[in-house]
């Protein structure tokens, strides 16, 4: 025969089992009432009716884009003038250069999509390398040699047998307003930041 404690401790687990499986039901069976957006709220001290607003987008910035845009030529002279400093300056901030395509093709011995701007009275050109994806892939075929262009790309370096390359590039010509001065920010300033100051 089992001692009455025995008999009370079961009894209390089984309860308290029990009730907190009743309580984690009811829990999640229920949830709190939240007004819709287009409800009414009635304010608790005031005698006036508030009405609660969705929640809106904010629109993306303009920032000027003139003092950070470089032009192919302006790149390529840099990295003449001191391909180390320029290295440097470069390396913690997104380089944007517009410039006329030069070529359109891949990395030697990858797949990567990469399009040369064209630098006057050169045979070199500023390389933009792109990941590859199928969103870059795509931006990359739908342009062609000869359209000027407006590119962004991080890590800039002098290449081995000339020419300066950059990665993870980003196509910025849809970003740009139709006056070509302003460039569209998203993110609170994302590209404010990160785009490289002359």
């Amino acid at each position: 025969m089992k001692s009455p404690y025995e008999r009370y401790i079961k009894k209390s687990v089984i309860t308290v089992a029990i009730a907190y499986g009743i309580y984690i039901f009811y829990g999640l069976a229920t949830t709190p009432y939240q007004p819709k957006t287009s409800e009414r709220k009635v304010a608790s001290n005031a005698d006036e009716e508030s009405l609660q607003q969705p929640i809106q987008r904010r629109k993306p910035f303009l920032i000027d884009i003139l003092p950070r845009l470089y032009t192919a030529d302006e790149v390529n002279a840099r990295f003449k003038e001191h391909h180390f400093r320029a290295t440097n300056d470069f390396k913690k901030c997104r380089l944007m250069a517009t410039g006329i395509i030069k070529s359109i093709g891949t990395v030697t011995f990858s797949k990567k999509p990469l399009v040369t701007l064209y630098i006057p009275n050169s045979n070199e050109g500023i390389k933009f390398i792109f990941e590859n994806t199928d969103y870059d892939n795509n931006k990359v075929a739908a342009l062609n040699v000869g359209d000027t262009l407006i590119i962004a790309g991080w890590n800039a370096r002098p290449g081995t047998f000339g020419g300066v390359f950059l990665d993870n590039s980003e196509i910025m010509t849809n970003m740009v307003s139709k006056k070509k001065r302003q460039i569209l920010v998203v993110n609170g300033g994302v590209y404010d930041r990160e785009i490289c100051q002359k």
